[in-house]
């Protein structure tokens, strides 16, 4: 009697191309990357009536608000005690200095070039993972380097009064950098923690270091239209709480180039997003750096690494 011969689990015969876990992830950083593409419309139409620091405050306390009735519900464990610095050092990259950089940057940066420049995310880490995890670069990766942080200095000038440099821009690379800190170290703990778990101890952190924005947010919270506050509610819960727990979850089961190839598809939904709710139109060179930084990230984790 002939019996069917079955692949050992947690493997899939060749060529049928991803598994199952590979889509789950894929599907969980897409997800991650629409949330995240309204982060950059959201925080400008706040800067209509809120200041940049309570922007920064207010966005992750309604991101710790709801992640705390879910630790309640499950019974969320805490870290291991040797643990406790790396989360707080996640934290305050990944939330509080991140935040900081993208409120202070899109004051004067549009939403589709803040995307942009945010954009560079897969550039830093690819530097990091160079620099401490010994992840070689080729002189195509370097090459690829170059070209973004061009791409992204015509970006500067595109978004300037005239033809000078808009320094929010390299507020926005501040914020770039350190997220790709979060995402590049903080591997090691998904092995032991789940991204559900990372996501709560981060925010919490995250909010806790900016606290130093809370004088003056109960009078502006007061002050402010219902709507502006509900649209930064509405991004504490989903572009930060549930976007890095699927973002977490997608890097947790692919590998991070497929993972953050996503991200390319983030500016194309920003500029959408800004143009219908803002009506906020991109310069000539605003785009052309935008091409050429995307273009440089394809180069660099394509071909480079």
């Amino acid at each position: 009697m002939n019996k069917t011969v079955r692949p050992a689990a947690g493997k899939q015969p060749r060529g049928m191309g991803f598994r199952g876990n590979d889509w789950l992830a894929l599907s969980a950083a897409l997800v991650t990357v629409a949330l995240w593409s309204s982060n950059f419309p959201v925080i400008r139409y706040a800067n209509q009536v809120y200041a940049p620091g309570h922007i920064a405050l207010l966005r992750c306390a309604f991101a710790a608000a709801p992640l705390a009735v879910y630790a309640a519900i499950v019974r969320l464990r805490l870290p291991d005690v040797s643990d406790w610095p790396a989360f707080v050092f996640f934290g305050l990259c990944a939330m509080s200095l991140s935040s900081v950089g993208l409120a202070f940057g899109l004051e004067t940066v549009s939403a589709g070039a803040g995307s942009l420049v945010i954009g560079t995310i897969p550039v830093f880490a690819a530097l990091l993972a160079g620099a401490f995890l010994r992840e070689r670069i080729g002189w195509i990766g370097w090459l690829g380097v170059a070209v973004s942080f061009a791409g992204v200095g015509v970006i500067a000038v595109g978004e300037g009064p005239g033809l000078r440099l808009n320094w929010g821009v390299a507020l926005l690379m501040m914020s770039a950098f350190f997220q790709a800190v979060f995402y590049v170290f903080q591997k090691p703990y998904l092995r032991r923690y789940s991204p559900m778990e990372i996501t709560c101890y981060i925010v919490w952190s995250g909010a806790a270091g900016l606290l130093i924005f809370a004088p003056g947010l109960p009078a502006a919270i007061a002050a402010a239209p219902l709507t502006h506050t509900l649209a930064l509610a509405y991004q504490g819960c989903f572009p930060l709480a549930i976007a890095f727990a699927t973002w977490s979850y997608a890097l947790r089961h692919a590998k991070a180039a497929k993972v953050t190839s996503a991200v390319y598809f983030m500016p194309l939904l920003s500029y959408t997003l800004a143009y219908v709710w803002l009506a906020e139109q991109p310069s000539p060179l605003s785009l052309l750096g935008g091409a050429t930084a995307i273009g440089g990230m394809v180069l660099l984790n394509v071909w480079g690494r």
